[in-house]
């Protein structure tokens, strides 16, 4: 039986995420009133029975760090199975800040040879889907590929987005193309995921680094040039898979979440496992609703106290609704409270957010894209970082932005037109 290691890119930036991801890491940013969405790569890891993972971190990775442990939580504890974080390190050329994704697993190399594998698959950390990597794996022996890249079919409009791959009746990629503008070659985009043999991957990691014109990716470097001398397949995946890395897609994910049966995203059957010991949500309690609370189509996480409505929304724990207050279309993080009679439509708030009495947030009509930022919020919804406080009877449009720490003073006015931007200096720390 091959002997396979994994290595976990967890060390994006993700700047599309906005305040989401100001003071995290993206693949800490929480997902689906429960998890990480790392937690969702850990786990297909685990259900592969792959024992040593490395989780290769860069970007602000306090909470991440915290919430990954030692991997006790997935299954890597015991002798030869452990979960190893590895951060960049200063010091000398060899060592430094990671330039990509090539390079952050390059600098890695010893780590990769100490455990001496066959295989080594390398995964992002920052997708929402559920694959058996065993089966890639078995594919890949099979046909004694080098490299094989998870692929899926995408709709035609959408392959501007991706890293596009042509392939042959057989699955032998035949060419390479990263993101269209037009023309795309195929709407079979790359996944990030990618099973390697572990001496061709360090060999041709050593020639990528030795490129003074690579800009060391795997996607945009490493595997096209593989194509002349080493043999590269691509593995067809048809679940459910979504790269979470903008405010749409994040809030779209969650929709999707609420009804499985449409979307594929069935995520109550995947057996996904987290860490849940958070000592700032401590030993919460069930869920409690009052008697005049009204929940339609949500999820509601533990320590939650609903004595609102909530409609296709889904809370987090510890967060409070008061009565009369209704939420919709909404993503509320932890520990958020939702003030008596406040209204909030089709919006993300992120946790520690207070909206005092009366507030009203939201405008999922809006027509006017946020005007500081119109690639992140353009389809109505308004976002809050973390710690926000809206004062009582405060109106908020769509497509607004707040940045965390804002308080009253901070407000233009007790009312913020469609599209408006909040943006005040909040020193940063490990997120909550």
């Amino acid at each position: 039986m091959a002997k396979v290691l994994a290595m976990l890119l967890a060390g994006g930036q993700g700047s599309r995420l906005s305040v989401l991801s100001s003071r995290r890491a993206k693949p800490a940013v929480p997902f689906g009133a429960a998890y990480r969405i790392i937690d969702f790569t850990l786990s297909n890891i685990m259900h592969a029975d792959i024992g040593v993972v490395g989780i290769l971190t860069q970007y602000k990775p306090h909470s991440l760090t915290e919430h990954v442990g030692c991997g006790e939580a997935w299954g890597f504890s015991g002798r030869h199975r452990t979960a190893r974080i590895l951060p960049p390190y200063k010091g000398d050329e060899d060592n430094d800040w990671y330039a990509n994704t090539a390079d952050a697993i390059w600098q890695n190399r010893e780590f990769i040879r100490r455990h001496d594998p066959d295989i080594v698959l390398v995964l992002s950390g920052d997708h929402i889907y559920s694959m058996d990597y065993a089966e890639m794996i078995r594919v890949h022996l099979d046909r004694k590929a080098d490299v094989t890249l998870a692929v899926q079919e995408v709709p035609w409009e959408d392959t501007s987005r991706f890293g596009l791959v042509q392939v042959a009746e057989d699955m032998r990629v035949k060419a390479f193309q990263e993101k269209p503008k037009s023309n795309p070659l195929s709407n079979l985009a790359s996944l990030g995921i990618y099973v390697f043999d572990a001496q061709v991957l360090l060999r041709r990691l050593e020639e990528d680094a030795a490129n003074p014109n690579s800009q060391k990716d795997f996607g945009g470097d490493v595997l096209p040039a593989m194509l002349e001398q080493d043999k590269v397949y691509a593995h067809l995946f048809s679940g459910y898979w979504r790269d979470v890395g903008t405010i749409e897609s994040f809030w779209q994910a969650h929709m999707e979440l609420l009804d499985p049966e449409l979307s594929g995203l069935f995520m109550h059957r995947w057996n996904l496992q987290t860490n849940m010991y958070d000592p700032r949500l401590g030993n919460d309690f069930p869920a409690s609703l009052g008697k005049d609370a009204q929940v339609k189509d949500s999820i509601i996480g533990r320590g939650c106290v609903v004595e609102g409505k909530v409609e296709r929304s889904v809370l987090f724990p510890g967060v409070r609704v008061g009565p009369g207050a209704h939420i919709t279309e909404s993503v509320v993080l932890p520990n958020c409270i939702i003030s008596a009679e406040a209204i909030v439509r089709r919006s993300i708030i992120d946790s520690n957010c207070v909206l005092d009495r009366g507030c009203a947030l939201g405008n999922p009509t809006a027509s006017r894209p946020n005007v500081d930022y119109p690639d992140l919020l353009y389809a109505g919804i308004s976002l809050l970082g973390q710690d926000v406080l809206l004062p009582q009877g405060a109106s908020v449009g769509g497509n607004v932005l707040i940045y965390p720490g804002t308080r009253p003073k901070d407000l233009r006015s007790s009312h913020l037109d469609d599209g408006t931007t909040i943006e005040v200096h909040c020193p940063t720390y490990a997120e909550l």
